[in-house]
């Protein structure tokens, strides 16, 4: 590790430190507190506040001068809690849809510009698929990545589509804009969102939606498996029982 990386990680460490300060406070907290709880000099939390305001991890008092953890970090801590109830809350739907297809069945989440994977059960086969917990998917050409599209407003869906180019991934991959919206309009007609090799040319997958609370997408739940024993039309024969048990989940999300 060169010098600039050490600098860098220990400014990081430094944050940290800073959030952590202010996590065990409740409401706004002096200047002077923070760094006497942290150990650090004033001008050096104070530089560094600065830093996690403009990211929006702190927010300011500008009359009293005090500082507090912003929305940016509630975000943060939302997300988290969110996965582990979703993934718990799946687990009983996941099992029945993996006993039923006996192939391989994801629980994915929203992550800013991408899906992620947060479940995974292994297909009942020999062949197994690749995914892996963590892995991030792209939103275009998967079938929970168009869900979440779906389940946005076309003003949302437009803007992401400036910063995320639509790419193509296999022959079957979307790449027209005006396409698209037609996909989402019947994903959102049908209630599930079907991946005919759009991603992986070798790959099919069917999903459906699972709402929060708040009645937005809270993630997708549905079954994937290699084109030669999974075609679009066996994967739309599970259409329904996607949907049930995305509704299930929803339920308990909501309960």
């Amino acid at each position: 590790m060169d010098l600039q990386e050490q600098m860098k990680e220990y400014s990081a460490l430094k944050a940290l430190q800073i959030i952590l300060a202010l996590a065990e406070q409740k409401g706004w907290v002096n200047l002077s507190d923070i760094a006497e709880a942290t150990g650090l000099s004033p001008s050096t939390v104070h530089r560094i506040l600065q830093e996690l305001q403009a990211c929006g991890f702190v927010s300011k008092n500008k009359e009293a001068r005090q500082y507090k953890l912003g929305m940016g970090m509630m975000n943060i801590a939302l997300k988290v809690n969110m996965s582990d109830y979703l993934l718990e809350a799946a687990q009983e739907e996941m099992t029945r849809l993996n006993e039923l297809s006996l192939e391989t069945i994801h629980l994915i989440a929203p992550d800013n510009d991408k899906a992620v994977y947060i479940g995974k059960m292994d297909a009942k086969n020999q062949i197994q698929l690749r995914s892996r917990i963590g892995w991030k998917i792209p939103l275009q050409c998967t079938s929970g990545g168009k869900l979440i599209l779906a389940y946005h407003s076309r003003e949302w869906v437009d803007s992401y589509l400036n910063y995320n180019p639509l790419k193509q991934y296999t022959n079957n991959t979307i790449i027209h804009k005006e396409t698209l919206h037609r996909e989402l309009e019947l994903i959102r007609q049908q209630g599930y969102s079907l991946d005919n090799r759009e991603h992986n040319p070798d790959i099919v997958c069917i999903a459906a939606p699972i709402f929060g609370i708040d009645g937005n997408l809270a993630g997708t739940i549905g079954i994937s498996a290699p084109d030669y024993r999974f075609s679009p039309e066996k994967a739309c024969s599970f259409a329904e029982e996607v949907k049930r048990s995305a509704a299930a989940i929803t339920e308990k999300l909501k309960a």
